[in-house]
Formats: structure tokens, C-alpha cells, sequence
């Protein structure tokens, strides 16, 4: 059973109208037909721009629930490096200081500091293509 049917008249120009009807042919139905397809699809369109915003919520939403635990793991990574890193600054420090005369202490003190500037410095800057050679 067919449910009953609203008849609208719609007015195109004739460059709309020859596609249209180039599109009936090619398809082989009813120019009505071609007008009813693309009418759904805008409407089809128009539905889905208004909610894109609440999809997009649901897609950020679930992309924080997968992605948590790597980001968390990243994180405790990223801790564990940089207590490895200053346990093995402070052993150096420490061993240099015990072994280096009182007198060249100085000097230490001063070697360890310009190191560590460098560190920053070196952290700081973009990666290139020759540091990439050199690893």
C-alpha cells in the first residue's frame, strides 16, 4: 500500500532543468524521481550538519577512553626517563667531586653547570636532518 503523496511545484532555470533531465534519461527513470532523490539527500545533509557537533562529542569522548591508558603509560615512561636521567647526572656529579682534587673543584662546578646549559640548549632546539645522520 502506497501512503498518499504532497505535490509540490518547484520553478529551475533551464540549465537545472536539462540536467535533470540528462540524469532522468541516463538513469532511466522519472525527472520526479531525480528531483525526490536529491531532495532527500539534502535534507539527508542538512540532518547531519546539525548534528555533527553532538557526534563529534561522542567520537572525542571515546577517543579519550582508548587513548588514556597509552597517554598514562607515555606519561610513567616519561617519569622513569627523567629520574634515570638525574640519578645519572648526580652519580656523575658525585663521582667527579670525590676524585677531582679540592683545588680543581672549582672548575668542576663550572664544567657541570656549562653541561648542563647545553643539555637545555640541546633539548630545546629542532631535531634536523643531520642529527638524524648521526644516530
Amino acid at each position: 500500500m502506497r501512503k498518499p503523496c504532497k505535490r509540490i511545484d518547484i520553478v529551475v532555470d533551464d540549465i537545472t532543468y536539462n540536467q535533470i533531465k540528462d540524469i532522468s534519461e541516463k538513469r532511466h527513470c522519472s525527472m520526479s524521481e531525480v528531483g525526490r532523490s536529491y531532495i532527500q539527500d539534502g535534507l539527508n545533509g542538512d540532518i547531519t550538519k546539525s548534528n555533527i557537533d553532538f557526534v563529534a562529542g561522542i567520537i572525542r569522548e571515546q577517543l579519550k577512553i582508548i587513548l588514556y591508558p597509552s597517554v598514562e603509560r607515555l606519561a610513567a615512561l616519561s617519569a622513569k626517563t627523567c629520574m634515570q636521567a638525574s640519578t645519572s647526572a648526580y652519580l656523575n656529579a658525585e663521582a667527579l667531586a670525590r676524585f677531582v682534587p679540592l683545588n680543581q673543584q672549582m672548575e668542576l662546578e663550572q664544567a657541570y653547570n656549562a653541561a648542563r646549559k647545553k643539555a637545555a640548549l640541546y633539548l630545546k632546539r629542532r631535531l634536523d636532518d643531520s642529527d638524524l645522520e648521526e644516530t
